[in-house]
């Protein structure tokens, strides 16, 4: 399915190369006929002992935005990925199939689209890949925990944690900042629970 598989796995991060993993030997999901449905930012779990009281009216504006938009980003990966399984042939697993090449333009396309408005870089290290699960699946899980830390009229951090496999609590970081009257995503990056270290990776 993929181009060039080579360049593709040497170009894909730690934590997208555990994602892959998991697809293919966690927990099988079957997206295809699923209806999707957004989860409201004030159903979750959202930690706030970080940020000062006077940036608290804030909380529920930056991270209802940033869950609408990865919302918005994850539905097109399980979109894409439910397509590309229709195009794949049992006989020919390894050879790129009528279509492919087509699907994956209009991926990068409709990704860029939706990430230009809301994203300081949207071509900075953009997705390279889709799968089952879907990178934030992991909204939709009850044990999904969210962190707003906020010191700044301009800038504020949204993190979140979520159970990742078996035993593994995974971290992504996104640093927002405002332009003009608007939010965006300047950075995002991940990591592991008990680690100090945060990496970058795509949005």
């Amino acid at each position: 399915m993929l181009k060039n598989a080579s360049i593709f796995l040497t170009t894909i991060g730690k934590a997208e190369k555990m994602r892959r993993f998991s697809q293919f030997f966690g927990k099988k999901l079957d997206n295809s006929n699923h209806k999707l449905s957004k989860v409201s930012a004030k159903d979750l779990n959202i930690t706030t002992s970080e940020t000062p009281e006077k940036f608290m009216h804030l909380k529920d504006e930056i991270v209802a935005f940033l869950i609408d938009k990865l919302q918005d980003i994850n539905f097109l990966e399980r979109e894409i990925f439910a397509r590309s399984q229709k195009l794949k042939n049992p006989k020919e697993p390894n050879q790129v199939q009528p279509g492919e090449t087509e699907l994956w333009d209009e991926y990068a396309a409709r990704y860029k689209e939706l990430l230009t408005p809301i994203a300081f870089n949207p071509l900075v290290g953009g997705s390279n890949s889709f799968g089952n699960p879907a990178k934030y699946d992991y909204l939709s899980n009850p044990d999904t925990e969210i962190f707003f830390i906020m010191k700044s009229s301009n800038r504020a951090v949204v993190e979140t944690r979520y159970k990742y496999g078996i035993g593994v609590v995974q971290k992504h970081q996104f640093v927002l900042k405002k332009e003009a009257e608007n939010w965006k995503i300047e950075s995002k990056k991940y990591g592991f629970e008990n680690e100090t270290t945060w990496y970058k990776d795509a949005i």
